[in-house]
């Protein structure tokens, strides 16, 4: 957040390059912490981890292209969806609700896009923001599917994680075709990196969760013995 704040007020890309490769570090040092209590979401694991540095790459490669960048992000929002997958019990899911998350939340994005005064460049750039609308939503739905399933510490972070994700790249695609205003800027960035951050931690929520659960049957097994 250090380096996300000069880069900021100074709008040294290395700063902003610095502070997204924080948030990969702190994906990793987690991941490595928590890797032998994770053994059964091994899967969730490695989709974060690499949704985490393929958001690193869109996040410093969008500083060159908007288009790249924004489809870098849109693999990275596909990996977190991926991870959300794994992460639901077949018991809790429901692909009706999943859909009918998703699709609202792409309804919403998609009226911000054509009723907000802003000005779409080409008719490339168009599409690619109504793609990237439509992975983002199916990702945020999800986390809002699986947190309406079950209320448990990770769901929260997870549908934390997404919704400022989502707001954060919603604010930017204000910010890049509405003529940059500075504030909504400064905003969207200090999102991102908050969003990112929760992402990295959700190995320590599972980590606790799952900690939590094998010491209640510990007890539960020596309360029969």
């Amino acid at each position: 957040m250090i380096f996300a704040f000069l880069f900021l007020i100074t709008g040294n890309l290395l700063a902003k390059t610095a502070a997204s490769i924080c948030f990969a570090a702190i994906g990793v040092m987690n991941f490595i912490i928590t890797g032998k209590r994770l053994k059964e979401y091994r899967a969730f694991s490695l989709l974060i981890l690499c949704g985490l540095f393929v958001a690193m790459s869109g996040d410093v490669v969008i500083n060159y292209s908007f288009i790249v960048g924004a489809a870098l992000f849109a693999v990275g929002h596909i990996l977190f969806f991926a991870a959300q997958c794994k992460l639901c019990r077949k018991e809790d899911r429901n692909r009706i609700r999943d859909i009918v998350c998703g699709i609202s939340l792409f309804a919403v994005n998609m009226l911000i896009m054509f009723l907000a005064p802003i000005e779409i460049r080409s008719e490339t750039t168009t599409a690619v923001c109504a793609a990237y609308a439509a992975i983002i939503s199916i990702m945020t739905g999800k986390a809002i599917s699986n947190f309406i399933a079950d209320k448990k510490p990770v769901f929260r972070l997870m549908l934390l994680g997404t919704v400022l994700f989502m707001v954060s790249d919603i604010l930017l695609v204000l910010y890049v075709f509405m003529g940059r205003i500075v504030v909504i800027h400064y905003i969207s960035i200090s999102l991102y990196y908050i969003s990112e951050i929760v992402l990295a931690d959700s190995y320590l929520v599972l980590a606790k969760e799952s900690a939590d659960r094998e010491l209640h049957g510990n007890l539960q097994k020596g309360d029969r013995v």
